[in-house]
């Protein structure tokens, strides 16, 4: 078994109800789920990507993950019935810095999931022994500054992102 495969079998056991597995190219449908929804990207790019930019960003993921062992792009399952829930993401920004998110199907909105998801990822940065963790916010999307407020994440700067308003959030795990 390579590095990747033992890493995604303990990936798929880190949360009690979710489990998670390395983005692969066999995954592009339901990364298009995500990326080519409207209300799901309403707050990551402005709106529904068209099936060419939905191939460049999964395209990107891929690459990432290509070079990341134990990091980078995952589909997110529930454990019970093996439903698809979204994608989460842990990518490097900085040498101790790595940034946190996710995309989750609307009919998962509001249950917990993306608190878990996050959960995940900031157990996934303690085990790498990352510093800082970042979450890159869109200022009014309530819900995703609830869930990094809720798991400590403060806010540290404003700005923008690709054209976009953007808020920064942090969260220094060498404190925790």
């Amino acid at each position: 078994m390579s590095l990747n495969e033992e890493n995604n079998n303990l990936m798929q056991t880190c949360s009690s109800h979710l489990t998670f597995k390395k983005l692969t190219a066999k995954d592009f449908q339901l990364y298009a789920l995500l990326a080519m929804n409207k209300d799901v990207m309403k707050y990551i790019t402005g709106d529904a990507l068209t099936l060419d930019e939905a191939e460049l960003r999964f395209q990107k993921a891929l690459n990432i993950n290509a070079n990341s062992d134990d990091a980078g792009f995952f589909i997110v399952r529930e454990k019970a019935n093996q439903d698809f829930i979204g994608v989460t993401k842990l990518v490097q920004l900085a040498d101790n810095q790595l940034e946190v998110g996710y995309m989750l199907l609307p009919e998962y909105w509001g249950k917990g999931y993306a608190t878990a998801m996050v959960e995940f990822l900031i157990s996934l940065a303690k085990q790498k022994h990352i510093g800082e963790l970042i979450g890159i916010v869109d200022p009014e999307n309530q819900a995703s500054i609830r869930v990094l407020s809720k798991l400590g994440f403060h806010l540290y700067e404003t700005g923008e992102i690709d054209g976009l308003a953007a808020a920064y959030y942090k969260l220094n795990l060498t404190n925790i």
